[in-house]
């Protein structure tokens, strides 16, 4: 059987390494922090930027369907004035 003392030794490395490293994480990720946020902004603009031209596309694009005015009679015919 283990005993508290010998399952407390081998934890203690973790502990170690963990006390060691935190600073270490820490700055990454205050290093890190701009180009994060960079990037976000950058995202987020482009997004915007290109809901923004597939609008305008769509509007250009468009065939002027409009279901009120079918046309059924087809249209009316100019007449020629003869000479």
């Amino acid at each position: 059987m283990v005993t508290y003392d010998e399952r407390h030794r081998e934890g203690k490395g973790k502990e170690i390494a963990a006390l060691l490293l935190g600073p270490v994480v820490g700055l990454v990720y205050f290093i890190s922090l701009p180009f994060i946020a960079i990037a976000t902004v950058v995202a987020l603009v482009g997004k915007k930027v290109l809901i923004g031209t597939l609008g305008v596309a769509r509007n250009l694009a468009s065939f002027g369907w409009r279901p009120t005015e079918a046309y059924l009679a087809g249209k009316k015919k100019k007449i020629r004035d003869k000479d």
